[in-house]
This record gives C-alpha cells, sequence and structure tokens, in this order.
C-alpha cells in the first residue's frame, strides 16, 4: 500500500510538473500565442492564459510574460517551465510603480530587503538602520562624505560580500552605509549597475547580465 501511495504521489507531481510548462508559439504586436501544457492560447497583453501566464507587453520579436511568479522577455519557440533552465545570461525584469520607481527585491550577504534602482547613484547606498537590520558592521570603516539632496552627510565605506537581484549575483560590491536613518529605501546604484546591461522601454527596467 505504501508503495503504491508513493508511486501515486510521483504520478500526480510529474503530471503538475508537466503543466508547468510554457512555450512561446507566435509573436505579434500586442499578442501572444502562448502553449502550456499543449494548450494553444492567443493572449493579448493585458490579459492572462488560461493556465495562468499573463502577457504584459508583446511585439514581433519578444514578449514579456508573467508566469509561476517572475517576469520572462521570451522569444519564439521559447520554452520555460520546472523540467528547464534558461541558458544564457541572467536577466530580470521590473515594472515601474506608481512613483516612477523600479523596485526590486535584493539579498544581501543572504538576507532580504527592498531596494531602488538608482543609476544616478555612484554606489550601493543604505542608512544605519538598515544596514544594522542585514548584519552589515561599519564600525572602523573608512569615513567618507554623502552629498544627499538635503546636504552633505557622514557615511562609512563597506563590501557587501554577496549582492543577488533576482538571478543577478556580485560579489564584494562596494556599497556606503549613510550615518542616519535615510536613504529610507536602499539604493541600487553603479556600483552594482556596472556589472548588468540595463534596457528601459516603457515603463519595463530590464537588467541583464554581462
Amino acid at each position: 500500500m505504501k508503495k503504491l501511495l508513493i508511486l501515486i504521489t510521483l504520478s500526480l507531481l510529474a503530471s503538475t510538473l508537466h503543466a508547468a510548462e510554457l512555450t512561446v508559439r507566435g509573436l505579434f504586436k500586442n499578442a501572444v500565442l502562448l502553449e502550456i501544457d499543449g494548450q494553444q492560447q492567443l493572449v493579448r497583453a493585458g490579459s492572462s492564459h488560461a493556465k495562468g501566464a499573463k502577457v504584459i507587453a508583446a511585439n514581433s520579436r519578444s514578449a514579456l510574460v508573467r508566469f509561476q511568479g517572475k517576469m520572462h522577455r521570451l522569444q519564439l519557440n521559447k520554452r520555460i517551465g520546472t523540467h528547464y533552465v534558461e541558458s544564457g545570461n541572467m536577466e530580470v525584469v521590473l515594472q515601474r510603480n506608481g512613483n516612477r520607481e523600479y523596485r526590486s527585491r535584493v539579498h544581501i550577504n543572504g538576507r532580504s530587503a527592498e531596494a531602488v534602482v538608482d543609476t544616478g547613484a555612484t554606489t550601493v547606498a543604505m542608512s544605519a538602520r538598515q544596514a544594522r537590520q542585514l548584519g552589515i558592521r561599519y564600525d572602523g570603516a573608512p569615513v567618507v562624505s554623502i552629498a544627499t539632496a538635503s546636504g552633505v552627510s557622514r557615511g562609512f565605506s563597506v563590501k557587501l560580500n554577496k549582492l543577488a537581484v533576482g538571478g543577478i549575483e556580485r560579489r564584494q560590491v562596494p556599497a556606503v552605509v549613510v550615518d542616519g536613518d535615510h536613504p529610507h529605501v536602499i539604493l541600487l546604484g553603479m556600483s552594482f549597475l556596472e556589472h548588468v546591461d540595463i534596457q528601459e522601454r516603457g515603463n519595463i527596467l530590464t537588467l541583464t547580465s554581462h
């Protein structure tokens, strides 16, 4: 009985994994022909496939699709799913929010935080409060002057052992800890962004690893 139960469980799991496969079968202006688990459906931008994938934007070259909680930019016949790992460079796709910001969850030294993409910041920057929450020690670190919107503040120059945005990961990333509670959100500055290609189309920002 136990062996039969295991076999049934594995069969159900395999069925679930198979159903998660998505393939782009056709690309059009503002529409995509998506196939999920063998079911094809023409999905227009802003709408969703019957099995859950939502098309954000599309043209004759590629489509931006939200699938399994992640954003993917896909080309013709590109297939993704549990059994498939996308090859090539890692890519992170962000949507601009109502404040005209591109925000993302990041992992700094293994801990999660929210950050805003800021190409105007020369380095990754965070407040002293955020640094403490992330377990970043800056006592004794070199003191630097930081130009902010409210004037010049004291900061501490540190290096982040690991910073990851989606699947894009960099080590020993230069950063500054600003004395006080500003910035309110971690600034993902050029000390990280210089290692990625940045492309903005409409309200979509795509970061691609080199």
